[in-house]
């Protein structure tokens, strides 16, 4: 709950956030701009670099943290 907060928080205030994803036993740190949201595929996509996005699933996302 905590975290859906910091990305709505992050995505109304043009913030970058630093995401921790798991994937396959790891976890990766994938910093960016939340671009938008997507309720009905839940996945989150991120822009990495300018132009570069990343489809991330919500339940791959174990961290977030705001970046200001």
């Amino acid at each position: 709950m905590i975290d859906d907060l910091r990305i709505a928080y992050a995505l109304e205030y043009h913030l970058a956030v630093n995401l921790s994803v798991w994937d396959d036993g790891f976890t990766e740190q994938i910093t960016g701009n939340v671009h938008y949201v997507d309720p009905l595929t839940k996945q989150l996509c991120v822009e990495v670099k300018p132009g570069e996005f990343e489809r991330l699933a919500f339940d791959k996302i174990v961290g977030v943290t705001v970046v200001d």
